[in-house]
């Protein structure tokens, strides 16, 4: 740690000292490692601009070298200025004719063109320059030709041949999740990841990898200890460290999760999204001061992430907290109104004050953002059938159905049947839901307590009990 402390002091020292002589025109010669640092340092605070200024500082001073040439191209590439980086590309090429990094940039740059044709006769160029270890880079520049062919059963082909050459390949590794993610190879992934780390244990994207596809087949267990391995082996992995904690919050663990973004808001900066989870958490845990605390601070580092206002909503919901939770949603909503889940969160608020008409607003704006999500119909539904508006529920119920499919949907129908003295329909519609979904009948007495007593509704329902029984 101290060594690491001594090494970044030393850093920041080395850019002072160049800014402070470049702003007064008085510096002087630059090395290698002086200007590899300072790239470094400024790509890695996202300062671009300072960066470029450091490699054209190193182009004036090795005028007969290619390499800051490439590098002032991949910068550029990186930019989206590709007419750029082609020309500096062929100064480069002048230099040095037979470089493969030169012909790999080009082939990403007319990629990102579209000119595949163009990309494919430059990958033969670098292919009849490969031999033995070297062809991991055609594997890599054809991996890149197929991802933006949008061909991910090829892409996933070529990286894996890439990774048998080198399986610690930091740009075959980096680029083979987007392979697996869309080819969706995740079996034959998880194995063949298990071999990239009998072959080094130390390999922390292997396992980030090995824990993604874990995750997706839906071993959970697996995924997070994987994932886990990425960050013990490499402690600035954040990714590794948020797509744990997003696997423990999609389980419900929610002590393990608020475990691991408190960790990852400590060691990598305070961080309003990863403070929202944290609140999340400590929600869902009953700690409801403590969440409100940990919004309050997300807020002023970002007074424009509605998630904070919707989660300050959900602690005043938690202690009853009504009108304060109004406001709240109507904050989230003022930044983004466009998500249903605030919508629906408000009209719930609205009717627990009994102010239906603004209630029936936002369950209808929930419903038109939402409207693949059968639950929050059906809740609409429940709504208006509590108010005794049992016509504008059918009326709800079969816009619904334009949009949506649902057992919850099926109960909520038969029930407006049976107050609409149809019974016969309600019936019908009652066996059709019972035997989608058994589970949810519990929705009929929860709105209509009444039909308990009701021979056949039961006779029904122990029919299909005993069914559902049998076959669970």
């Amino acid at each position: 740690m101290e060594q690491r402390i001594k090494r970044d002091v030393n850093l920041l020292n080395l850019v002072s000292d160049f800014e402070s002589k470049y702003e007064q025109g008085n510096l002087e010669y630059l090395d290698e490692k002086t200007i590899n640092q300072l790239v470094d340092y400024y790509e890695r605070e996202l300062q671009i601009d300072k960066a470029m200024e450091v490699v054209d500082l190193a182009i004036e001073q090795f005028q007969y070298r290619a390499e800051y040439l490439i590098l002032k191209a991949r910068m550029l590439y990186m930019e989206g200025e590709l007419k750029a980086a082609l020309k500096i590309l062929e100064k480069a090429s002048l230099m040095a004719p037979g470089e493969k990094d030169i012909l790999t940039l080009k082939i990403k740059i007319y990629c990102q063109k579209k000119d595949y044709s163009t990309a494919k006769m430059l990958l033969d160029d670098l292919r009849s320059m490969c031999y033995g270890e070297d062809m991991i880079e055609v594997y890599i520049a054809e991996a890149i030709i197929f991802e933006c062919e949008k061909n991910f059963e090829m892409m996933y082909i070529c990286l894996k041949k890439a990774l048998r050459l080198d399986h610690s390949n930091a740009e075959a590794l980096d680029k083979f999740w987007r392979a697996v993610e869309s080819s969706k190879n995740h079996d034959d992934s998880i194995a063949f990841h298990k071999s990239l780390i009998d072959e080094n244990p130390y390999n922390h994207i292997a396992w980030y990898n090995l824990g993604m596809s874990y995750s997706f087949n839906g071993d959970y267990v697996k995924a997070g200890e994987s994932l886990e391995f990425a960050y013990i082996i490499q402690p600035d992995f954040e990714q590794a460290y948020t797509e744990h904690g997003e696997v423990c919050l999609q389980n419900q663990w929610f002590e393990q999760a608020l475990q691991i973004f408190t960790e990852v808001n400590n060691k990598f900066g305070p961080d309003s999204d990863h403070m929202v989870t944290i609140a999340i958490c400590l929600l869902h845990l009953g700690k409801v001061e403590k969440a409100k605390q940990v919004l309050q601070k997300a807020m002023k580092l970002d007074p424009y992430n509605e998630e904070v206002y919707f989660n300050l909503g959900k602690c005043f919901e938690a202690k009853g907290n009504w009108y304060s939770a109004i406001n709240a949603y109507l904050k989230a909503i003022e930044i983004d109104n466009g998500t249903d889940s605030f919508y629906h969160s408000l009209a719930r608020a609205y009717v627990e004050v009994e102010d239906y008409n603004k209630a029936t607003i936002n369950y209808h704006k929930a419903t038109q953002l939402g409207s693949d999500n059968p639950a929050l119909w059906a809740e609409y539904a429940c709504f208006l059938i509590r108010l005794g508006l049992y016509d504008e529920a059918n009326q709800i119920l079969d816009d619904a159905e334009d949009h949506t499919y649902g057992a919850e949907l099926l109960y909520c129908r038969s029930i407006t049947y049976f107050f609409l003295k149809m019974k016969k329909d309600g019936l019908d519609i009652l066996e059709e839901a019972l035997a989608e979904d058994f589970e949810k009948h519990t929705i009929i007495f929860s709105l209509a307590p009444e039909l308990e007593i009701d021979k056949e509704i039961n006779a029904m329902i122990k029919y299909y009990e005993r069914e559902y029984k049998e076959f669970a």
